[in-house]
């Protein structure tokens, strides 16, 4: 009896009936690679001055970077305002 269920449990481990598991599969989706976005830190320009020219508007920026030149942006229309930070142009 004992050789049997010794005989029985053996076959149970190392012969699987060939039933598949359900279970997480780790294996990634189609096309998750391509379609991760990245993740881009572009550094922040502060307002240093604004100054108002007849029929323009001029806001100087300074940027996080150090060494870089102050950037001046023209906002073209009398009426608008310079905001106190913004994403540095590339330029």
């Amino acid at each position: 009896m004992k050789k049997n269920l010794n005989i029985f449990i053996f076959f149970i481990l190392f012969f699987p009936l060939g039933v598949e598991s359900i279970g997480r599969k780790y294996a990634p989706e189609e096309g998750t690679f391509d379609r991760r976005k990245r993740i881009v830190i572009q550094p922040i320009c502060r307002l240093v001055k604004e100054t108002i020219v007849p029929g323009d508007v001029v806001c100087e920026y300074q940027s996080q970077k150090k060494g870089d030149k102050n950037k001046e942006i023209y906002l073209g229309a009398p009426g608008n305002n310079c905001q106190k930070q913004i994403t540095c142009p590339k330029k």
